[in-house]
């Protein structure tokens, strides 16, 4: 079907809430309509799954999706259906019930969006109903599973070949973020794309940063970058399942919020401790390569390698999980020879040479890029075939930019030991003989008689090493050899032994976890890192004894079977964000858009406030940073409420843009990023409701004035009836009896916070203070119900240290600052008041 721009976006907008394709998507979805096979390779976060998804909700029938994991079908289906969008998927996680419900859903024509994972889609069940539906598309979702030289080769991959022949008239998408060359061709070979479309996106994503660390005092920096990145999402990497384990049990001692994911696991406890990392109840995922592929949390502000990667393609793909929304995420990979041995030592159990020769020639590769004096941007997009010469200010190489200095006569007498050595060994070796060392294979090979023996004593060998790599990697030394690297000399090699040519190499590296820098504008820097590093300077390896033969986890582990796989949620912004890739989406226009879904809950929408009548305090156009949290905890609330991870409700990104922007009505809220008209009508009115709660609150905070009451969401949570308590008509701070009386009758029953502000359709905040004046008027007495005896012998002993007869003054950011646990503001502000009641009843 020919299909105009104009249609293309609307569909964008009316289901998506965006106003603009990002680099590439609209000339996909264009081919696809008119049912052409196509391939598409994206960086993560680049909107790979709208360029399928749309296609399918303007062709007749119902796309089918290949996934390889379980997990993420799930969150792509619901993230589909929290649009508005007919979606479901087929795994082994339905019951036989829900199951027929799905197929019945096929057959009747009721869906236009199906995910599968391949082993189930090739099985001749599953060929015969979708013969009997219409099927409008297939999307091969991770394709570069398809190829054996790609990094998570999948053998089931290779029977999708045979869809070809089983539906000869449906067009093929295959859809990938990370692919050499010859990975991409060989994908296109074996699903026998048909003159397929090829769209190739810049692998670049400016919105991470890069950095490598040598791996000294590794526990002493990762305690102190994380507790200046307390409370954000991230992911460490390392090699074995007992570095895991032990790591994140080091992690909690320290008073941080941190899980282990392995193979190890049982499916069950993997499964929960992903999920909790998903929904943000629990900060850091300690893990193997067993977790990751087509993970979607959107949020991630780090990714710490602890080990180092197997080779260039898993560690793209790895940190690509880190920043998905187009904001900023730093990646940071520790680094240390020691880690060359290990992963050496397991690529030797590999059965086939053909196999070992290419780990070999990939582990080369990724200690190549550890040791680059170049940018790190620019090395890992010239791997991928992108050959850029700007720097990317983003990474530590750009962060801490080093002088050259002259290395014309340590260039010519390592490159005179690689000659007299015979150009026969590897960097190793050639130092060895350059310092003068007498190793036994220095002594067999007689390397200890030649004249450069023993010349470059003057230099340690480190530094040796360091030059030796950097003439590699400038051109002035090649290397061969697959197993076992060999240096030799090229013509670049004799024009410098000739004294034709000069060298200038860096000066030695500073090893030290750089302050992050943001690409973002400056009207969105939400919160500005503060986390320089300090220099390192002792060998420390806190996992020392590992069995890495029986611990190193590997692609083929039992998690790449059925289990969850999807893309990302696209991010992007209408007017002051950017989306990620550098392009600046434009407004949408004021016209209204007519509405098209059936809203499931529309609370009353509050539209007290207008832009131009902000108070003076507040600027719109500038990021508010406390209406941001106010907002995140929002979200969290009503994600709890109806089971589903945070950023299904809304991304980060459309949180910001609030934030900056203010909306109080319809119109202006349906102008902001991911919002679109189902989205609107199911949750507009409770983010209005507190933005412009907020407004109030600054424009009055001394006296609040009791909020009009709301129509209340959708609650799993039947208030009982609320007994009959006797109260002031009116408290000190200004709050009726009615107000006060349906809060302490709710809390009464056992409910929580959130619950109790979901019910009565008012702000967490107006409910806080009306339990806080509950409290003053001993109305309530203990806090079992919502906070922790822990938390509350930590709060109470930590005001006891700071200053108890000033509990008024002391400052909650003080009291959680000088803590170990995790509190919230709301547990220290009603843990104040009861101390504050309790010091008040024993004075009198």
């Amino acid at each position: 079907m020919a299909a105009s721009t104009t249609e293309m976006h609307t569909v964008l907008e009316k289901n998506f809430g965006y106003t603009a394709f990002r680099p590439n998507q609209e000339e996909v979805i264009s081919a696809l309509l008119d049912n052409r096979d196509v391939f598409v390779l994206m960086p993560t976060g680049g909107g790979k799954s709208l360029c399928y998804q749309i296609p399918a909700l303007m062709k007749n029938g119902m796309a089918v999706v290949v996934s390889p994991l379980i997990s993420l079908m799930k969150d792509q289906v619901d993230s589909l259906v929290s649009n508005g969008i007919s979606a479901a998927f087929l795994n082994s996680t339905l019951s036989e019930s829900e199951s027929a419900d799905v197929k019945r859903r096929i057959l009747d024509g009721d869906l236009k969006i199906l995910y599968v994972a391949p082993e189930r889609l090739m099985m001749s069940s599953m060929i015969s109903l979708l013969k009997k539906a219409n099927v409008s598309l297939f999307a091969i979702d991770e394709a570069h599973c398809v190829s054996e030289w790609g990094h998570d080769f999948r053998p089931e991959y290779r029977k999708l070949s045979e869809l070809r022949d089983k539906f000869p008239n449906v067009c093929i998408a295959a859809l990938t973020a990370t692919a050499t060359e010859r990975v991409r061709k060989d994908i296109v070979h074996v699903l026998r794309l048909r003159d397929p479309v090829i769209k190739v996106s810049s692998f670049n994503r400016p919105n991470l940063s890069y950095q490598i660390v040598e791996k000294k005092d590794v526990m002493d920096q990762l305690e102190g970058y994380i507790r200046k990145n307390r409370n954000k999402s991230g992911i460490i990497y390392c090699q074995s399942r007992d570095a895991v384990e032990r790591l994140a049990a080091r992690l909690n001692k320290l008073g941080f919020s941190a899980l282990p994911y392995h193979a190890g696991l049982s499916d069950d406890k993997r499964a929960r401790h992903q999920e909790k990392f998903i929904r943000d109840d629990v900060d850091i995922i300690v893990a193997t390569v067993a977790f990751g592929m087509g993970i979607d949390k959107p949020d991630v502000r780090f990714v710490i390698h602890y080990d180092l990667p197997k080779n260039l393609e898993s560690y793209y793909q790895e940190t690509g999980r880190g920043g998905r929304d187009g904001l900023e995420c730093e990646c940071i990979l520790f680094f240390s020879r020691g880690d060359w041995h290990k992963i050496r030592f397991l690529i030797e159990k590999k059965p086939s040479k053909k196999e070992r020769d290419l780990a070999f020639q990939q582990l080369s590769q990724i200690i190549g890029y550890c040791e680059s004096t170049d940018c790190r941007r620019n090395v890992l997009l010239r791997y991928f075939g992108e050959d850029i010469k700007e720097p990317c200010n983003n990474c530590d190489s750009c962060f801490h930019p080093r002088t050259k200095v002259d290395n014309t006569e340590e260039a010519r007498l390592l490159l005179e030991c690689v000659n007299q050595t015979g150009q026969r060994f590897g960097m190793t070796h050639v130092v060895d003989v350059l310092y003068g060392a007498r190793t036994q294979k220095v002594k067999d090979m007689r390397h200890d008689r030649l004249n450069v023996h023993g010349s470059g004593k003057h230099i340690s060998k480190n530094e040796w090493k360091r030059i030796g790599n950097e003439l590699v990697q400038s051109g002035y030394l090649s290397v061969g050899g697959d197993r076992f690297p060999i240096v030799k000399l090229n013509p670049n090699s004799r024009k410098i032994m000739s004294g034709e040519l000069r060298v200038e190499l860096t000066e030695a590296p500073i090893s030290r976890i750089s302050k992050g820098r943001t690409v973002l504008p400056n009207s969105v820097s939400a919160e500005a890192d503060s986390n320089a590093g300090a220099y390192v300077d002792e060998a420390e390896d806190i996992f020392g004894g590992e069995d890495f033969e029986s611990e190193y986890e590997t692609a083929e582990s039992n998690d790449y079977a059925e289990n969850a796989g999807g893309s990302i949620v696209y991010g992007g912004r209408k007017s002051v964000l950017s989306d990620g890739i550098g392009d600046y989406i434009k407004p949408k226009p004021q016209a209204a858009v007519q509405k098209t879904f059936e809203a499931e809950e529309k609370p009353v929408l509050k539209k007290t406030k207008s832009a131009a009548a902000l108070p003076k305090s507040i600027e719109k156009g500038k990021f508010d940073s406390i209406l941001f949290n106010r907002l995140r905890d929002l979200r969290k609330r009503i994600a709890t409420d109806k089971n589903l991870p945070p950023y299904i409700i809304f991304a980060d990104t459309s949180l910001r843009q609030m934030a900056t922007d203010f909306p109080t009505d319809d119109s202006s809220f349906l102008k902001i990023a991911g919002v679109a008209e189902y989205k609107l009508q199911k949750y507009g009115g409770l983010f209005i409701n507190e933005i412009s709660d907020y407004i109030g609150e600054v424009e009055s905070p001394v006296s609040i004035k009791p909020a009009e009451p709301t129509e209340p969401p959708e609650s799993k949570v039947e208030p009982k009836q609320i007994e009959e308590t006797t109260i002031e008509a009116e408290s000190e701070d200004g709050f009726s009896e009615t107000d006060l009386k349906q809060t302490q009758g709710l809390f009464s029953q056992g409910l929580s916070v959130s619950e109790i502000s979901e019910i009565r359709g008012i702000s967490v905040l107006k409910i806080i203070e009306h339990l806080e004046a509950l409290i003053a008027a001993e109305k309530i007495d203990n806090l079992d119900i919502l906070i922790a005896d822990q938390k509350q012998k930590e709060i109470a002993d930590t005001i006891g240290k700071l200053q108890i007869e000033f509990t008024e003054k002391l400052m909650n950011s003080e009291i959680i600052e000088k803590t170990d646990l995790k509190l919230s503001e709301e547990e220290v502000r009603l843990m104040k008041a009861v101390m504050i009641a309790e010091m008040k009843r024993k004075r009198n």
